[in-house]
């Protein structure tokens, strides 16, 4: 049996996310077994999946971001970013660790406290939910989303193989993920 959350649930959390008239955020109550359940591509955004039941569920295509998932079961759920093989596909990795890459200023200003020079490390901290597409954390990206969505200097940057514990994949990254601690190396053209 494929069990879904209804469509009437559905068309009111989207009047919520617009907010309009007869709108209501989706909450999943933990006592609802959506085990299993069919939401590909549904708009979940900003739902509320505390300690939900999601085991098997297919997500494919869902717009999770900003969903509360705390405590929720998301064992062998369909459509959600496997974090190795999306790091293993999208960006060079070394015998030093992993390669991403960085702007500074563009949208947020880099803290006073980092020295923005070759061979310096940042550190901040990340914000560990993979619903949130970019939140606080260093955020850098493949050489080809920062060429294609930053402005300014693009550096190359390391970050070291015991730092990879840090990495976040957001569920709906478009190429930009968040860490802990990179290490600048160069000013890349």
């Amino acid at each position: 049996m494929i069990i879904s959350i209804s469509r009437e649930r559905l068309d009111k959390h989207a009047k919520w996310l617009r907010d309009e008239a007869g709108g209501e955020r989706l909450v999943v109550m933990p006592s609802e077994d959506l085990s299993g359940a069919d939401l590909r591509s549904a708009n979940l955004r900003s739902a509320d999946f505390r300690s939900a039941d999601l085991r098997s569920a297919d997500l494919s295509g869902a717009d999770l971001s900003g969903a509360d998932l705390r405590s929720a079961d998301l064992s062998s759920a369909l459509g959600l970013p496997d974090c190795i093989d999306y790091l293993s596909a999208n960006f060079e990795f070394n015998d030093d660790g992993m390669i991403a890459y960085k702007t500074f200023g563009g949208n947020y200003a880099a803290p006073r406290r980092w020295a923005i020079e070759p061979g310096s490390v940042l550190n901040e901290v990340v914000n560990p939910l993979p619903t949130t597409n970019c939140g606080c954390g260093i955020n850098v990206a493949t050489r080809k989303w920062v060429k294609a969505n930053a402005s300014g200097a693009m550096w190359r940057v390391l970050i070291r193989w015991m730092w990879l514990p840090s990495v976040v994949v957001p569920f709906d990254t478009d190429g930009k993920i968040r860490c802990g601690r990179v290490e600048l190396i160069e000013v890349v053209e």
